[in-house]
C-alpha cells in the first residue's frame, strides 16, 4: 500500500508539473518565429559555461549561494531518484555503479553542507540585510522563503538518512551527526525503521511537492533558465536589428501587443530569477524613475500568462489588457536611456532595454505617439540632418580654422574623420574636435571630413523608435562614404561610433572604425605623438565611461592610457566604472527630453565625480560631456572642469 500511495502521488506530482510546463510552452510559442536550433556549439557551449558553469551569476559575490544551490540540486537529485525509487522497490540501490555510488554519496555529504550555508545566507540577505534588489510583492517573499524552506528540510531529511541508514562514501558531516545523535548505536534501516521510514517519506513528498510546486511559482526559472541560455540568438551588442521596412506583407511595425514579441523574447520573461541586479544597475530606477527593468518582465510575464489562455483559444482575441499604458506605462517606457546596464547585468541574458525598444518603436511607426520634446530634434534630423536644426551648409564650418579639408576636396585620406553632430554644432564640442585635429596633423596622420556631407548616423532617432529615419540616416551616409571609397573611419562620438561600427553594417556599410581615444592611444604607443608636460587642470582628474563606448564596445583602457600619458598619473577611478559605469542619462534619446521625475541622473553621476575630489572630469563623448557639465554645474562646483581626454592630450603638448 505504501509503494502504491507513492507511485500515485508520482504521477499526479509529475503531471501538475508537465501540464503547467506545457501551457507555459504553448504561451511563449504564441510569439512571433520558433526557438532556434541553428549554431549547437557555440549553444552548448552557453549552456556548458553560462548554464551549468554558472559563469554569469558568478560576476556577483552573492551568486555563489545561488551556484551552491543550482550545483547542489543536480548532485542531490541523483539520491533523490534513488529514494524515490526505493520507495516503489525497496530492494533498489544505485550501489551496482561501484567506485560511482561512493562518489556521488560522498558529493552529497559536502554539497548537502554548502546548500544549508547558501539557505543560510540567502535568509540573512532577504530578512535583515535587505537589498532593494530583492524588494517586491509579499507574494513573492513568501514564495522565495517557501521555496527555501523545502529546500531546507530535503536537506535535513536527506542527513538524517544518512545518520539512520549510512551509505559507503567518505561522508564526515553525516558521521558526525551520527556521533552525536546515536553514538555507537546500530544503524541501518531495521535498526531505526521508525526513524528511517518517517524521513523517508519526508524527502519524497517535499521533492514532489517542489515538484508540481515550481512551474506555478515565481521559481519557474528553475526550468526556463537552462533552455533560455541555451536558445540564446547571437548578437552584436550595440546593435538594435533592423526593421524589414520593405516587407509588403508586414501589417505593422515594432511592438503593440504581448504576440508581436518573438518566442525567445517570451521565453526571456519566463526565465527572470528576480535577482534584481538589472535594477540595481539602472540609472532610472537609481533616480527615482518609475522604470525598474525587472518589473517589465515580471508584468510582461504576468501579462503573457493572463492572457494567454484566451490567446490560445483564439489568436485574434483583444486582449483585456493594453500592452502600452495598462502594462508598461508611458513614464516607464520613455525614461529608458538605453545603457544597456540591464541587460549586461541579466546572469539568464534576458533583454528588458531590448523589449521596450521594440515597444517605442511600434508606438512611433505605428501610432505617431512619442514625446513632444523628441519631436523637435527628430524633425530637425529629418530636415536639416542634426538634431539642433541648423543648417547642414555649417557642419564642416569649424574646420576652417585648423585647415582640414573635406573628402570632396581631397580624398586621399587614410582616416574619414566622422566628426558627428555635436562635434559639427556644439560650440563647446567643436573645441574637442579642434583639439583632435590638431593632434591627428601633429601626428601626420592623413585624414578628411564630409563637412555638409555628412548626415547624422540616426543613434537617437533609432532608440526613441523611428526606424525609418534611423535607416534613411544610415543609408545616406553609407552610400556618400562608399562614394569616396572610404575604408577606415574615425569619431570621437561613441554614439556615431557604436552606429557605424554595429549598425551600419546592416545596410552594406563594412568600415573599420575606431574611436578617437584608441587613435590617440596609437599614436603615443608608436612614438607619433609625445606629451610634454602635465596638462592644464588635470593634477587631479577622474574619467566617466561613455556607456556606448565601455559597456557597448568595450573601450575603457585608451581614455585611461591618455590620461596617463598627459598627465603623467592615472584617473582617480569611481566606484562605478568601466562596464558597470553609471550611465550620464543622455542615451536612449533622452539627449533631448527633460528629466521631470526623480532626480536627475546626470547629477547623481556627477556627485560620484566629485566625491573623488578630482578638478577635472574627463570624458570621451559629447553627450557625456554636456550632462557631465550641466551635472557639476548643478552640485555648486562649477570650478570643476570637464574636459575630453583629446582636450587634455592636445593641452600636454600645447597644442
Amino acid at each position: 500500500m505504501s509503494a502504491l500511495l507513492l507511485l500515485i502521488l508520482i504521477i499526479a506530482a509529475h503531471a501538475v508539473f508537465f501540464h503547467r510546463l506545457w501551457q507555459v510552452y504553448q504561451w511563449v510559442n504564441l510569439g512571433q518565429g520558433t526557438l532556434g536550433l541553428n549554431a549547437l556549439p557555440r549553444r552548448i557551449a552557453d549552456l556548458a559555461v553560462k548554464g551549468f558553469g554558472q559563469k554569469l551569476v558568478l560576476r556577483k559575490p552573492s551568486g555563489l549561494g545561488h551556484a551552491f544551490i543550482f550545483w547542489g540540486f543536480f548532485v542531490l537529485t541523483f539520491g533523490t531518484i534513488e529514494g524515490l525509487v526505493s520507495g516503489l522497490y525497496a530492494p533498489f540501490s544505485f550501489s551496482f555503479l561501484g567506485p560511482i555510488y561512493w562518489f556521488m554519496n560522498t558529493s552529497q555529504d559536502f554539497i548537502g553542507a554548502l546548500v544549508l550555508l547558501a539557505i543560510g545566507a540567502a535568509l540573512w540577505r532577504r530578512l535583515v540585510m535587505k537589498p532593494k534588489r530583492l524588494e517586491g510583492p509579499l507574494s513573492h517573499t513568501v514564495d522565495a522563503l517557501v521555496i527555501l524552506g523545502l529546500i531546507t528540510v530535503l536537506i535535513v531529511a536527506f542527513y538524517a538518512l544518512q545518520v539512520v541508514a549510512p551509505k559507503p562514501g567518505f561522508t564526515p558531516i553525516a558521521d558526525g551527526l551520527r556521533a552525536l545523535t546515536l553514538g555507537d548505536g546500530p544503524v541501518g534501516k531495521d535498526a531505526h525503521p521508525t526513524a528511517y521510514g518517517v524521513f523517508h517519506w519526508l524527502h519524497n513528498l517535499v521533492v514532489l511537492g517542489f515538484l508540481a510546486y515550481i512551474p506555478y511559482s515565481k521559481h519557474l526559472h528553475v526550468v526556463t533558465a537552462l533552455p533560455n541560455l541555451f536558445f540564446r540568438e547571437e548578437r552584436i551588442k550595440g546593435r538594435i536589428p533592423n526593421l524589414d521596412l520593405e516587407d509588403e506583407d508586414a501589417e505593422q511595425f515594432g511592438i503593440l501587443k504581448i504576440t508581436d514579441f518573438t518566442a525567445k523574447e517570451l521565453l526571456d520573461l519566463t526565465a527572470c530569477t528576480e535577482c534584481g541586479r538589472c535594477q540595481e544597475a539602472c540609472p532610472a530606477y537609481n533616480t527615482g524613475k518609475p522604470l525598474s527593468p525587472k518589473k517589465v518582465v515580471l508584468d510582461l510575464k504576468a501579462h503573457l500568462f493572463a492572457e494567454g489562455p484566451a490567446l490560445l483559444k483564439d489568436p485574434e482575441a483583444e486582449p483585456k489588457a493594453a500592452l502600452f499604458g495598462d502594462v508598461i506605462a508611458e513614464d516607464v517606457l520613455w525614461s529608458c536611456t538605453s545603457c544597456f546596464a540591464c541587460e549586461e547585468a541579466c546572469p539568464v541574458e534576458i533583454q528588458p532595454m531590448s523589449k521596450l525598444i521594440g515597444i517605442r518603436q511600434g508606438r512611433v511607426l505605428m501610432e505617431g505617439d512619442f514625446p513632444e520634446e523628441a519631436q523637435g530634434a527628430l524633425r530637425n534630423v529629418e530636415t536639416q540632418s542634426n538634431p539642433w536644426g541648423l543648417p547642414q551648409a555649417e557642419r564642416g564650418k569649424w574646420a576652417e580654422a585648423v585647415g582640414v579639408k573635406t573628402l570632396a576636396e581631397d580624398a586621399d585620406v587614410e582616416y574619414l574623420f566622422f566628426v558627428g553632430c555635436a562635434g559639427s554644432y556644439d560650440q563647446r564640442y567643436q573645441k574637442v574636435t579642434i583639439a583632435f585635429s590638431k593632434l591627428l596633423q601633429e601626428a601626420g596622420v592623413k585624414f578628411g571630413i564630409l563637412g555638409e556631407e555628412e548626415s547624422c548616423t540616426g543613434d537617437s532617432a533609432k532608440r526613441i523608435g523611428n526606424e525609418m529615419l534611423a535607416q534613411e540616416m544610415a543609408t545616406t551616409n553609407v552610400e556618400t562614404m562608399k562614394g569616396y571609397g572610404v575604408k577606415k573611419v574615425v569619431t570621437a562620438c561613441p554614439h556615431c561610433f557604436n552606429s557605424i561600427q554595429s549598425e551600419f553594417p546592416q545596410v552594406g556599410g563594412d568600415f573599420e572604425v575606431i574611436h578617437h581615444t584608441e587613435l590617440l592611444q596609437d599614436l603615443i604607443k608608436t612614438g607619433k605623438l609625445t606629451p610634454k608636460k602635465p596638462a592644464l587642470n588635470a593634477a587631479a582628474a577622474t574619467y566617466h565611461d561613455s556607456c556606448y563606448l565601455a559597456r557597448y564596445n568595450d573601450v575603457a583602457d585608451a581614455p585611461r592610457e591618455l590620461i596617463q600619458a598627459a598627465n603623467g598619473a592615472e584617473a582617480t577611478e569611481m566606484p562605478r566604472n568601466r562596464e558597470n559605469s553609471f550611465c550620464c542619462g543622455a542615451g536612449g534619446g533622452r539627449m533631448w527630453m527633460e528629466e521631470t521625475i526623480g532626480t536627475n541622473i546626470n547629477t547623481e553621476r556627477a556627485k560620484e565625480a566629485l566625491a573623488t575630489g578630482a578638478t577635472t572630469v574627463a570624458t570621451a563623448c559629447p553627450f557625456c560631456m554636456t550632462m557631465m557639465t550641466d551635472g557639476v554645474k548643478s552640485a555648486g562646483h562649477e570650478e570643476v572642469a570637464v574636459k575630453d581626454v583629446a582636450e587634455l592630450l592636445a593641452e600636454s603638448m600645447d597644442l
